[in-house]
């Protein structure tokens, strides 16, 4: 368990959370609605839990970056490399989709009012996403902004967590670390409950404010934790059967949550957004310990580790493209009332994923070589010694 080796089975499971945000998005949302008894419109009741992709992403975003902090929590230069490279990672390609969706607001939308109102509607300020505040925005209005925009309320909630978990881990006594990431999960649930008791509902803060949200972030570094501990890690492989009964009961439950609720509903935003989180977690765990297991070999997939290489500019501009190409092809809004629209979604994510593609191998990957040029720099343990030993 070192950040420095690569994990093929984390792609597949990032290529799991975007395939369900794919789905969520341009199949299951409540913009694309299909009346019964149409067989489709069955299907996307078994599909209205795909909205929990983004708790898949928390998870692994939090395992990844804790993981990369305690390694080098006693480098040198530890905030400019670990700043340098999110930088490096998010910033281009996110600027860039944020420069797209503004020329196309100006220049295009007004003369398409009709088709794309949906993308642009409620126009949130624009220094809100350009400083990563759009989900403190959100939550003020209790709206979501315009559509083309709205997924990144997540990239909001993630930088605002890079800014206090390096905090955390750099000056947090190491016996005292596991505590206040216990504090954090147990605190986000509570915060929840009060916003859900006391402001009307629904409440759009209680699904995208980072402290609301931190309990999945948080499991994922208390796994990155305790998992580089051998101890830990013995017992985990040991006690593989009942991690996997673990993860059966929680899929058990599952199904209550894709029929009964929403993200914004009391059943979710109470217990849901932590039973699917655990639920992810044991599939993190399960993944990493017991990888010849069906779980693990499904997380090697070729196609699925694609999919998760490419999978933040496909986030990004997935709603774009399918926008788009809606408006110009079919004339309309969001809609899946016959073949042609499907035959669109699918066109939208061949579009996508080929875009996303081009992107990670001419644009993106070239300023993550960048960032990893930068190196954590040790301090010799002969050094600290002899610093030690003297009066």
């Amino acid at each position: 368990m070192r950040s420095g080796r690569r994990i093929p089975e984390l792609d597949g499971l990032r290529g799991i959370a975007i395939a369900l945000v794919l789905v969520d998005h341009l199949f299951t949302s409540p913009s694309i609605f299909i009346r019964r008894p149409n067989p489709v419109a069955y299907l996307q009741i078994v599909t209205r839990l795909s909205w929990s992709g983004v708790d898949l992403f928390f998870i692994l975003s939090g395992f990844l970056i804790g993981g990369i902090l305690l390694e080098a929590r006693d480098s040198t230069n530890y905030f400019k490399v670990f700043y340098l490279r999110r930088a490096c990672r998010i910033l281009p390609i996110y600027l860039l989709f944020c420069g797209v969706v503004l020329i196309l607001s100006r220049l295009v939308y007004p003369s398409h009012f009709a088709t794309m109102e949906w993308m642009f509607a409620s126009p949130m300020h624009w220094h809100s996403y350009v400083t990563f505040t759009q989900n403190l925005w959100m939550a003020h209005r209790n709206i979501v902004g315009p559509a083309v925009l709205a997924p990144t309320w997540s990239l909001a909630v993630e930088e605002q967590f890079y800014l206090t978990l390096p905090l955390v881990v750099r000056f947090v006594r190491s016996a005292l670390f596991p505590y206040v990431l216990a504090a954090g999960i147990i605190a986000a649930p509570l915060v929840r409950l009060a916003m859900l008791t006391l402001l009307p509902q629904p409440q759009v803060g209680v699904y995208v404010l980072l402290p609301c949200r931190m309990d999945a972030l948080l499991m994922g570094v208390m796994a990155a934790y305790l998992l580089r501990k051998p101890e830990i890690w013995a017992i985990c492989i040991a006690k593989r059967r009942a991690i996997w009964m673990c993860f059966y009961a929680l899929a058990f439950g599952l199904p209550y949550f894709t029929i009964k609720s929403n993200m914004y509903s009391f059943p979710a935003a109470s217990v849901g957004y932590d039973w699917l989180a655990f639920f992810y977690l044991t599939a993190l765990i399960l993944t990493l310990t017991d990888a010849d297991s069906w779980l693990g070999r499904a997380m090697r997939w070729p196609w699925l580790m694609a999919l998760g290489t490419i999978a933040y500019c496909t986030y990004l501009f997935h709603i774009l493209i399918y926008g788009l190409l809606t408006a110009i092809i079919r004339d309309h809004g969001p809609s899946l009332t016959n073949f042609g629209d499907l035959a669109v979604i699918f066109l939208s994510l061949c579009v996508t994923i080929t875009f996303a593609l081009m992107s990670w191998r001419i644009f993106e990957k070239p300023f993550v070589r960048l960032g990893h040029g930068s190196q954590y720099e040790f301090v010799p343990s002969a050094q600290v010694s002899a610093r030690a030993s003297k009066p």
